[in-house]
């Protein structure tokens, strides 16, 4: 077990009728943002010998953030004994991170569709997979977890920070294009061909270091030209 007490950063709650595909995507699409693959709970790896029920929610005891995956129709004709149900049941009592992902263009659960003891998942804040915007779907679901975090050397931290800010800096660039305060929706982006981060303020610490200029967009924008949330300032 690690540090922080818990042996995963995720589970990957899913029914296996319609919703192993999409677990699989999401786990995949969580790795390729940070997430160690060996911290993600996911039952067709992670499963081992023993019974089934009791490593399931020893499992969910142990994760910091729980990921229920919600595809069409998932919810229909689930029977009274549903592992699945129990599942999300469980991670509800102990008030684990929960992060819903809705699929196949669901926009909102119905709790009067909800099996009783999970009701409350429709008033969790969902994450909704848009197609078109897959990638930043994905991001948004990222920002929402928490992971443990890798141990790094002291001395590069300060490398690290300039740069995800857009490059090594040689004294910082501080100057910001239209300095008065973003509006909503707009957000600061390193004007630099290899900054890929949007940051939700100028004074966020991995811009401390950049050493082209600051400049204000829309979020719509920085999105569109490929870059991500910055997970300093988008905790």
């Amino acid at each position: 077990m690690s540090a922080s007490g818990k042996t995963y950063d995720v589970f990957i709650s899913y029914r296996r009728q319609g919703g192993a595909v999409k677990a699989e995507l999401t786990k995949d699409e969580l790795i390729k943002r940070g997430f160690r693959g060996s911290r993600i709970f996911l039952d067709t790896h992670s499963l081992s010998t023993g019974n089934y029920i009791d490593t399931i929610l020893e499992a969910l005891h142990n994760s910091k953030n729980v990921v229920v995956v919600i595809t069409k129709g998932c919810f229909d004709n689930l029977p009274d004994s549903s592992t699945w149900i129990r599942e999300i049941s469980y991670a509800l009592e102990q008030g684990v991170n929960i992060v819903p992902i809705y699929y196949d263009g669901i926009s909102q659960v119905d709790p009067a569709q909800l099996p009783e003891g999970i009701k409350r998942l429709s008033l969790e804040h969902a994450v909704i997979y848009v197609h078109e915007y897959s990638e930043s779907s994905f991001d948004r679901l990222a920002s929402r977890l928490s992971k443990e975090p890798l141990k790094v050397p002291k001395w590069s931290k300060w490398v690290l920070g300039a740069v995800a800010a857009g490059g090594v800096a040689y004294g910082g660039y501080t100057a910001v294009e239209n300095s008065t305060p973003a509006e909503p929706g707009e957000v600061y982006i390193v004007a630099s061909k290899t900054s890929k981060s949007y940051h939700k303020t100028k004074k966020c610490i991995t811009l401390r270091n950049a050493t082209h200029k600051i400049k204000k967009v829309t979020e719509e924008e920085a999105i569109k030209q490929g870059r991500k949330p910055c997970k300093k300032c988008w905790k």
